[in-house]
């Protein structure tokens, strides 16, 4: 009898058997589904369309397909291993990792002293049961994971299925290598599958399923015939178990071929891939023959190779079965077609099963979307993304360093030299402010064309690529900014600047950020810290640049009739365009752009209608942040479990676990805020900016001065931004970087108009 016909003859066995006995009807009832989660880590979509994976790739015209963020655990490890990923996809929620935690182990299993059985109970102090696999190092993982701002429960994702009634399997293993001289255990797939005691209740990890091989890598490989047996009696045993089900099945070859590539040469580690390939698509064959109806498999990546320069990309990933009938795959977690996050595994296994998602996950249930076009098209505008992604990444670091580090620069040199260049107008002093002056203008021009480089090329293949057309975009920027700075004014140029890059990148979000999938001034995809909506990056460039555009061009219009009307109804009208697009759940649900974004911006109108701030106006612009809160609370709480952003599964958090999760979201806020002022580069460009405002009240008081009073309206938008910059510091979790750019558009246009004032005693240019 095949092995298809027999699993069949084995699933109705229980049938027949509850026929005869009373009182199980129940049991008569169709088998509830079952998953099956194929880790395929280190394969690309270029492997699966190679020609060495054929069923996988026939699978793809049916099946929904999408690119998978590997890295939610980023904070952890830059790169983490495939096991760290599968805890991670255990837990839905960001998992620390014990890299010298023992791996999983077949209890019955001997071990140096005693059964991994007894090692388990003197490990957890519990009998591990019928379980046929334990997780060893799940102590040191716990352990990893105590921190207070940690909800991260390890294995939450069986224990899930196993509170259902139902159970968990894990067959494979990844095994290979050595590490301090003893060999390399790997067991991905029982760290994935375990429940919140480390347990797993069916499959086999031991290496009685691999075989020696001469030409594998370390001389072994997966053994396709015993990995097949253990995979049918697994299942057989999870259908005769009842209740819903989860296998994962690791085909093992592909990361022992990735960990042997620095001990191969280019062309031996080429058709190691390449068998590692055809081992993955031979395990899929196995999966999908073994696949009870009405069953899903997901193939997903738990690991992605990272190149010599810029980050790794994303992980296929490819699910059939249970409504998965073609298109790309879609998340709420992500909003974006053909992206998920490898958070959203366990939602995505637990929504397939029809068993509620534990409030710890963060992760939500991917869906199909786009059905209808062709697998080839599919498969080419995902591998399109994820190029587009690395591009962007690798360039980015470069971009943004270089732009901190000029700024820098040039506000210390401005510093120093400002006196001196007003003595020396006539001569050098002209000149050089002439010269800073554009360059402030070429900087303040990069945020925008980081965004509108997408208009002309929406996807970028290559890192060279993506460093031409920002610097093309950018010097077509500059250059018509600087032709209306030629023709109306300095002040005029810089509210063009600043009002067109908060324009732009609202316009760009109520279209449904096309031109938002990664930036240079933006959340990376790659990073998963964000995936769409306006960022904390990009919340503070358009604030910085409606506040700096709104005051100039005020001070532009001067005593013109329309400026009246402007001063009392343009703050409220651009405050509330931005916070809407900011912080609405079906936009980008940045919700703390709500706080400091109605600071800022009720700031700007109560000056600028010549009012002062009161504890009436305090608790006015409080009562518009709760109301606002409220009703996208509202709205998102409506949504679904499966539609809700964050600030929904806020909300149900506290609903479920009390204040205390709550607590918890506020705790996890304050501790990133705290190791993004130690990390990031931002927080130079703050400081300098800082000490350069501190300096020209101290020091230069003239042209400091004389500005200001000269530009009243825009002397506002500064003690907005200022107020501003502070709720933001202390409501986001990126911290210093929200005031670092909200300022850099306030700071840079002070010193432009500052400069432009010392260059027009020449006569030469209008301030």
């Amino acid at each position: 009898m095949n092995r298809p016909r027999r699993l069949a003859a084995l699933a109705i066995l229980p049938l027949l058997l509850a026929s005869l006995l009373p009182g199980t009807a129940r049991a008569a009832e169709a088998p509830s589904r079952q998953v099956v989660v194929l880790l395929a880590p280190y394969v690309t979509w270029e492997d699966i369309t190679s020609g060495a994976m054929p069923v996988t790739e026939k699978l793809l015209e049916t099946a929904t397909v999408g690119n998978a963020n590997i890295r939610s655990s980023n904070r952890f490890a830059s790169s983490p291993s495939q096991t760290h990923v599968a805890l991670t996809m255990s837990a839905g929620s960001p998992a620390a990792y014990d890299t010298s935690a023992p791996s999983a182990h077949d209890l019955t299993q001997r071990l140096a002293v005693g059964t991994a059985g007894e090692a388990y109970r003197r490990s957890m102090g519990i009998e591990p049961g019928d379980a046929a696999v334990g997780y060893l190092g799940l102590p040191r993982v716990l352990r990893a994971n105590t921190s207070e701002t940690l909800a991260t429960v390890p294995g939450a994702l069986g224990q899930a299925i196993v509170a259902a009634g139902g159970a968990t399997a894990a067959v494979g293993n990844s095994d290979g290598g050595y590490a301090e001289g003893d060999v390399h255990r790997s067991r991905p797939a029982g760290v994935l599958a375990m429940d919140a005691s480390g347990l797993v209740r069916f499959g086999d990890v031991s290496t009685n399923l691999l075989s020696e091989s001469e030409d594998s890598p370390y001389g072994i490989a997966t053994d396709i015939t015993a990995l097949d047996e253990a995979y049918t009696d697994a299942m057989t045993r999870l259908v005769l178990h009842g209740g819903p089900g989860m296998l994962v099945l690791d085909p093992g070859d592909p990361e022992r071929m990735f960990n042997f590539t620095a001990d191969a040469s280019p062309q031996a580690a080429k058709e190691h891939r390449r068998a590692a390939a055809r081992t993955v698509d031979q395990a899929v064959a196995m999966a999908l023959a073994g696949l009870p109806e009405g069953g899903v498999l997901m193939i997903v990546s738990t690991a992605q190779a990272r190149p010599a320069a810029g980050p790794s990309g994303f992980g296929p990933v490819v699910i059939t079965g249970g409504g998965f009938d073609g298109g790309l795959v879609s998340s709420s977690s992500t909003q974006r077609e053909g992206l998920m996050t490898d958070l959203d595994v366990a939602a995505t296994v637990l929504a397939a099963l029809g068993v509620d998602r534990p409030v710890e996950m963060l992760g939500n249930p991917a869906r199909a979307a786009r059905q209808g076009e062709p697998g080839d098209d599919r498969v080419t505008y995902l591998t399109e993304a994820n190029a587009t992604a690395v591009a962007v990444d690798t360039v980015r670091p470069a971009v943004q360093n270089s732009y901190i580090t000029v700024t820098v620069m040039i506000l210390l040199a401005c510093a120093a030299l400002l006196r001196p260049m007003q003595r020396a107008i006539g001569t050098w002093g002209g000149r050089v402010a002439r010269l800073f002056a554009h360059l402030i203008l070429f900087l303040l021009s990069m945020p925008v064309s980081a965004t509108l480089m997408y208009v002309f090329s929406p996807r970028p293949q290559t890192a060279a690529g993506v460093a031409a057309v920002f610097l093309a975009t950018t010097v077509g920027v500059y250059a018509l900014t600087a032709a209306v700075g030629g023709r109306w004014g300095a002040r005029a140029a810089l509210a063009v600047i600043g009002l067109s890059t908060a324009g732009v990148l609202l316009v760009d979000q109520l279209a449904g950020a096309p031109l938002s999938f990664s930036g240079m001034f933006s959340y990376s995809p790659l990073l998963g810290a964000r995936y769409y909506g306006l960022g904390n990056e990009g919340a503070s460039i358009v604030v910085g640049g409606a506040l700096a555009g709104l005051g100039l061009l005020l001070d532009t219009l001067g005593e013109r009739s329309v400026a009246g009307p402007l001063r009392r109804v343009g703050p409220v009208l651009l405050g509330a365009f931005v916070v809407v697009a900011a912080a609405a759940p079906w936009f980008g649900a940045n919700i703390g752009v709500i706080a400091w974004g109605t600071v800022a911006f009720g700031i700007l109108w109560i000056h600028l209608n010549g009012r002062r701030i009161t504890w009436l106006a305090v608790g006015a612009m409080l009562g518009v942040i709760l109301l606002v809160v409220a009703g996208f609370s509202a709205y998102d709480l409506a949504s679904g479990s499966g539609e809700q952003t964050h600030l929904g599964r806020a909300w149900e958090s506290a609903s479920s676990g009390g204040i205390g999760e709550l607590w918890l979201l506020v705790a996890r806020k304050a501790e990133t805020n705290w190791r993004v002022l130690r990390a990031t580069n931002w927080s130079i460009l703050m400081i300098a900016i800082l000490a350069f405002l501190g300096f020209m009240r101290w020091r230069p008081h003239g042209v400091f001065a004389d500005t200001l009073k000269a530009y009243p309206s825009f002397a506002v938008a500064m003690t907005a931004a200022l107020w501003g910059s502070v709720a933001g510091y202390f409501t986001e979790d990126s911290g210093i970087v929200i005031p670092a750019l909200v300022m850099l558009y306030i700071t840079g246009s002070l010193l432009h108009v500052m400069l432009a004032r010392i260059r027009s005693a020449e006569g030469r240019v209008k301030a």
